[in-house]
């Protein structure tokens, strides 16, 4: 399947759906609000057959430097979504906070 790449922000179900596979496996307890999503800076929204299997996101901290923020459906660690997300965001590979 290809996965098709968008430049826009996710609705919010399917987000949620994204973010509620990925803390599932990762355990993580503080993840991403929607409200801050919206707020943020660039996005790229992944797809698989409609379906919102990956999100990258620049984000800044308090001084402005930029770093790159992916959350990847689990099943598609592999699909190099994340090395696409950061070409079109133009990241470096060291500035990265990747959960999958």
């Amino acid at each position: 399947m290809k996965i098709a790449l968008h430049n826009e922000l996710p609705g919010e179900a399917q987000f949620q759906q994204l973010i509620d596979s990925v803390s599932e496996r990762t355990g993580e307890r503080r993840p991403l609000a929607y409200e801050a999503l919206c707020d943020g800076g660039p996005i790229i929204a992944a797809y698989d057959q409609g379906v919102l299997v990956g999100l990258g996101r620049l984000v800044s901290d308090n001084i402005g430097q930029q770093a790159f923020e992916c959350k990847i459906r689990p099943g598609y660690e592999r699909r190099e979504i994340e090395a696409y997300m950061r070409k079109l965001l133009a990241v470096s590979p060291v500035e990265s906070h990747c959960h999958c």
